[in-house]
C-alpha cells in the first residue's frame, strides 16, 4: 500500500511539474489541438512512465528507512510513539527500577521495548487486537500522506515560480489549488499522527495490563544484562 501510494505521488508530481513549467493554458491547447496518433503516442509515453514507476519503487527495500528519515525531519510521530511505548512499560516497575530503566542510553530502551513485543509476538490474540485496531493501517495512511506533503509543497514552489513568470487567471488558480491542497496534506497529516499517538498508547495500556507479569519479568532480566 505504500508502495501504490509513492507511485501515485510520483504521477501526481510529473504531471503536476508539467502542468507548472508549463501552463495551464499551454497544456489545454495542446492536448486540444494534438492529432488522434499523437494523443496515443503520448498515452504511450504515460503508460510506460507509470509502468517504469511501479518496477523502480516495487524493488526499493529501504522504504523503513525513508518513512524514519521522513518523520525526523517533519512531524515526529514515530519518536513521539516510541517515547510513549517505552515510558507505559516503564511504568509496570518499581520507582527505584524506573529510575534504573530512565538512566538507561535512549536506544537500551529502545533495544528492550523491541526484544518485550519480539517475546509478545508469539501470542496470536495481539496480532489480532492490533489488526482490529488498524494501527497498522493507520501508519501506511500516515506515510502515504507525508508522501502527499513534500509531493504538493514541491509543486506548490514550482507553481508559484510559473505565477511570477506568468500572472494570469489560469496560473492563479493552479497555483492557489495546489497551495490548498498541501495545506490539506499537512493538516491531515498532524492529525492522523495524533491520532496515531492516541491509539498506541490505549493499545500499549491494554497489553501492558493483560502481559504485566510477563513483561515486568522480561523487563527486569534486560535491565541486568544491560
Amino acid at each position: 500500500m505504500t508502495k501504490t501510494g509513492l507511485v501515485s505521488y510520483l504521477i501526481l508530481l510529473v504531471c503536476g511539474g508539467i502542468l507548472s513549467t508549463a501552463g495551464v493554458d499551454s497544456t489545454y491547447n495542446f492536448i486540444v489541438h494534438t492529432k488522434l496518433c499523437e494523443r496515443m503516442l503520448i498515452a504511450l509515453i504515460t503508460l510506460d512512465v507509470i509502468y517504469v514507476f511501479i518496477r523502480v519503487v516495487d524493488k526499493i527495500h529501504w522504504l523503513g528507512n525513508l518513512h524514519v528519515w521522513l518523520d525526523q525531519k517533519t512531524f515526529g510521530f514515530l519518536f513521539k510513539s516510541n517515547s510513549i511505548i517505552i515510558k507505559e512499560l516503564m511504568l509496570l516497575l518499581e520507582p527505584g527500577e524506573r529510575a534504573a530503566f530512565d538512566r538507561l542510553m535512549e536506544s537500551q530502551r529502545t533495544e528492550i521495548a523491541q526484544s518485550i513485543f519480539s517475546q509478545l509476538a508469539e501470542d496470536q490474540s495481539i496480532f489480532e487486537n492490533l489488526l482490529r485496531r488498524g494501527i497498522f493501517r493507520s501508519w501506511i495512511l500516515y506515510w502515504i500522506m507525508i508522501y502527499g506533503v513534500f509531493v504538493f509543497l514541491l509543486l506548490s514552489v514550482l507553481s508559484f515560480s510559473k505565477l511570477i513568470i506568468a500572472t494570469t487567471i489560469d496560473t492563479k488558480a493552479f497555483f492557489t489549488s495546489i497551495w490548498v491542497i498541501a495545506i490539506l496534506h499537512l493538516i491531515l497529516s498532524i492529525l492522523q499522527g495524533y491520532n496515531l499517538i492516541s491509539v498506541t498508547k490505549r493499545i500499549i495500556r491494554e497489553i501492558a495490563y493483560l502481559h504485566q507479569g510477563e513483561i515486568v519479568s522480561i523487563l527486569r532480566n534486560r535491565m541486568k544484562q544491560s
